[in-house]
């Protein structure tokens, strides 16, 4: 007969109290750097998206001759609408579409569809009236990239 050493049961709760305590393991700290990481590029998303707004020029008076009303069907089927002056640049109207948050910024493009023309970050920097957007309404739709 072998001869083992009796363990009591303060050694046990001893044991059982200790795993209880254990170090973080490398997963949970991974988990949290992850967590971390997330928290701060949705912080960095949410400060671009502030400064989209502020950044949105004043909408133009309905009776301004050179105001343009851009509604964009967006493509679960709703419409977003806003007056421009035919002055403001595209990316105005992309910041617009941005800022309501109904798509990832950066992928699509604005599409007239009669005749059809494709707008997409590469005009940003020209003017609605370079662009051939100058009716008192124009409507394009949201094409994803």
């Amino acid at each position: 007969m072998t001869n083992r050493p009796s363990t009591s049961n303060n050694e046990t709760k001893s044991e059982s109290q200790h795993e209880s305590r254990r170090e973080p393991s490398t997963f949970d700290n991974n988990s949290d750097q992850i967590e971390i990481a997330q928290d701060s590029i949705q912080a960095e998303i949410e400060r671009q998206l502030a400064a989209k707004e502020a950044s949105l020029p004043q909408e133009p008076t309905s009776d301004n001759e050179n105001a343009v009303t851009l509604l964009v069907r967006m493509p679960d089927g709703s419409r977003h609408g806003r007056r421009f002056l035919k002055s403001d640049k595209l990316q105005s109207l992309f910041y617009f579409i941005d800022v309501g948050r109904g798509v990832k910024p950066g992928s699509y493009r604005l599409v007239r569809p009669y005749p059809r023309r494709a707008f997409d970050d590469g005009e940003s920097a020209s003017t609605l009236n370079e662009l051939g957007l100058t009716s008192k309404q124009e409507a394009l739709f949201l094409e994803l990239i």
